[in-house]
């Protein structure tokens, strides 16, 4: 038992560490730039008119204070062309034409002295913007350069710069100095393309070890680490745990009543099989089932809550149960508005619970210890609350684990159609709001379950029925 079950755990584990690569590399891809996302809440007094220098300077305190300014993963895969130090380069637009013109020009040690000489030109220039004109197109033009994939271009902005300096004889001789060594730089690689030596070939590996960007995100997440929403600054943990607990109410309340329900209904329709009343349950429990539960949501708060028929329920939300006085008039407040969405929830699993477990009774009552039991002399009362009934509760171990993922990770349309604060409405405004901080943590942490509730499913059905086969099978 205790082997198995280490064995579980180690393939659970390997399948969660699959899946954080997964969602890791998903939330590197998405659109937009995410330091970029996170400098009008860490640097509150950066503002857009700043100088290309400051926009910098501030992108890359962000980029060092989120540690974005890391390699993205243990292993780092470059072209052999690239500089050794290209995963380290920032802003992100810097490091897209440093690519560019490595891949031109395939002189890697020459375009990191094109990159560093620009770099010298806009920490020279751009400190002095406000005071001279000069400066001015000086840092503008060192700006744009560094964002010009095409180096005949940047050849172009270069003599340009050439003709602004000649032309004012009264400017510092360092603009001068920049300008000539600019224009030998990009030169030199326009004019040159270097024949790779067989090594630069082939792909170039650098090994990073913990000190990489995965290695944090995968620890903040297993430590719980603060995270902060994009959209309102608030620790992203912090909204998630808000939300999980108004969805493990709801869907908490709606799993039970279906459960309760379900069984009541499968044992009795398992003991009347085939009678007129049990078909026409049967008949309306299907028909529940295939009603969408958007449309279902809708009837109901067209029917009871929006006064067009009656208006004897709230249409959403959870009400002002804040100011309910004691324990027991906030919840008959939270109660009250969530009759609806419990039902909705509730109502569409109903006949698939209440079937499942109708099968199980079917499949005790053919087996020979019932025919025993009934030749014994025992009602038919006792077999099947004895014995029938606790044999047949089985099969809903495995319906039990398989929804404790779907309990913890929201209803999406009826949380959002009943204004509900769950985890399904908070992953959808977040979806929506490209609030990634708080997705990926939310993805993870439903996949977590997910694997980890499987893996209860087969030691609690294990436990419970010593008769399984053992897991290693």
């Amino acid at each position: 038992m205790i082997r198995s079950l280490l064995k579980r755990l180690v393939r659970a584990l390997f399948l969660l560490g699959v899946i954080s690569i997964i969602a890791f590399c998903l939330s590197k891809l998405v659109p937009g730039d995410e330091i970029l996302d996170y400098l009008s809440i860490d640097e509150s007094r950066y503002s857009s008119s700043a100088n290309p220098l400051q926009h910098r300077q501030a992108y890359a305190r962000v980029a060092e204070k989120r540690g974005l300014n890391l390699p993205l993963f243990y292993i780092t895969i470059a072209h052999g062309y690239f500089p050794d130090s290209l995963y380290s380069i920032i802003p992100l637009d810097d490091r897209q034409t440093i690519k560019k013109w490595a891949q031109a020009t395939r002189r890697k040690d020459a375009v990191k002295q094109l990159y560093h000489t620009l770099l010298s030109g806009l920490e020279f220039a751009c400190p002095r913007a406000d005071t001279s004109v000069v400066a001015d197109q000086f840092c503008l033009a060192m700006h744009e350069t560094l964002h010009t994939h095409d180096l005949f271009t940047a050849h172009h902005n270069i003599l340009r710069l050439q003709t602004l300096v000649a032309a004012n004889e009264n400017n510092d001789p360092a603009y001068a100095n920049l300008v000539t060594r600019l224009n030998t730089d990009v030169e030199q690689l326009i004019n040159t393309k270097k024949d790779l030596a067989s090594s630069e070939w082939l792909p170039s590996m650098y090994w990073h070890g913990t000190n990489n960007q995965y290695h944090q995100w995968m620890s903040g997440f297993i430590s719980f680490a603060p995270l902060t929403s994009l959209i309102d600054g608030r620790d992203a943990w912090g909204k998630i745990f808000d939300a999980l607990k108004w969805t493990l109410l709801l869907n908490g309340l709606a799993f039970v009543l279906a459960i309760l329900l379900g069984v009541a209904i499968g044992v009795w329709s398992g003991t009347h099989d085939g009678s007129k009343i049990e078909r026409l349950i049967n008949l309306k429990l299907f028909a529940l089932y295939a009603l969408p539960s958007f449309w279902l949501a809708t009837l109901f708060i067209y029917f009871l809550s929006s006064g067009e028929w009656l208006s004897i329920l709230p249409a959403g939300g959870l009400g002002s149960y804040q100011g309910g006085g004691h324990f027991l008039e906030k919840s008959g407040i939270l109660l009250k508005h969530l009759i609806l969405p419990v039902l909705c929830l509730s109502l569409g699993s109903l006949a698939y619970v209440s079937r499942q477990m109708k099968q199980s009774v079917l499949l005790q009552l053919r087996q020979p210890y019932v025919l025993s039991l009934r030749t014994m002399g025992v009602s038919e009362k006792t077999i099947i609350h004895k014995h029938v009934f606790r044999n047949a509760l089985f099969p809903m171990i495995t319906l039990i684990g398989g929804a404790l993922p779907a309990l913890l990770s929201g209803s999406l349309i009826i949380e959002v159609i009943f204004s509900i604060p769950g985890m399904g409405r908070l992953m959808y405004t977040s979806l929506m709001a490209r609030d990634w901080p708080v997705v990926f943590p939310i993805l993870m942490f439903g996949a977590t379950i997910t694997v980890l509730s499987y893996i209860l499913t087969d030691v609690i059905y294990k436990w419970a029925d010593p008769r399984v086969k053992s897991m290693e099978r």
